[in-house]
């Protein structure tokens, strides 16, 4: 596999490779896109990545990925399906799933379907589950609703012109189908893990299709993983039962 290497790219230099390996900083106002990126260094404010597999040293500019592994986040903004963080000093993840194995302070984390933290040394976190907040999913969710719209098409066709075809569109079209539900219904079956003992104040925060959320500010305590439980119209904000009663 070719990688390109470069030592550094400048401010306001824009760069477009394949595999793509930075050994040193990414600085300000910089462009790359890339399949496979690695940034030893640092990505500076106001820098922008694309790239399907990001590993990065220190974060702060914006990345946009669909695997993330980033070794400290600084004030960064990154939006991947799964995003992998040694350090969260400071900034804002979006993704389906998240790990952190130490998160600092006044970090904004957002997931569809699982956050899981080692251990948060700091406060005034928020941890939340909304897919409706995460622009990959909702990207997602808009090629899905196009797939279904394309095969609704071709299996108005088949039915008039090729029946063979039918069975096959209509498994197609109930498997896409399915993908949406599991994930409009993500918040039913997410889980926010936070492993060992919070010492202070942050929020957790499980927002429902209909806009309505049941959040809870941790104390100096210990936890099992955080999930909602539907019983009837009440739904229960576990380990800790807070109820919220659905509308009607």
């Amino acid at each position: 596999m070719k990688i390109d290497n470069k030592n550094n790219l400048l401010n306001g230099e824009e760069l477009s490779a394949e595999n793509l390996h930075i050994k040193g900083d990414a600085h300000s106002n910089s462009i790359i896109e890339a399949i496979h990126l690695q940034i030893d260094g640092a990505t500076y404010k106001d820098s922008i990545q694309f790239t399907r597999n990001a590993k990065i040293g220190i974060h702060k500019g914006t990345l946009r990925c669909h695997n993330a592994h980033i070794n400290i986040l600084d004030g960064g903004e990154v939006h991947a399906t799964t995003a992998d963080i040694k350090s969260a000093i400071s900034g804002t993840i979006y993704a389906q799933d998240i790990t952190i194995d130490k998160a600092s302070n006044n970090l904004e984390i957002i997931a569809s379907n699982s956050i899981t933290i080692n251990q948060v040394d700091g406060n005034h976190n928020s941890f939340k589950i909304n897919y409706k907040d995460v622009p990959i999913i909702n990207s997602k969710i808009d090629l899905i609703q196009d797939d279904i719209e394309n095969l609704e098409f071709s299996l108005c066709e088949a039915q008039k012109h090729n029946l063979s075809q039918v069975s096959m569109i209509e498994e197609k079209i109930e498997e896409f189908k399915n993908e949406l539900k599991t994930i409009k219904n993500s918040t039913n079956t997410a889980k926010i893990t936070i492993k060992k003992t919070i010492k202070e104040e942050n929020q957790i925060i499980f927002e429902l299709n209909n806009g309505e959320f049941i959040s809870f500010t941790t104390q100096n305590s210990t936890y099992l993983p955080f999930h909602l439980e539907f019983k009837n119209n009440e739904i229960f904000l576990k380990p800790i039962n807070k109820k919220l009663i659905k509308n009607s």
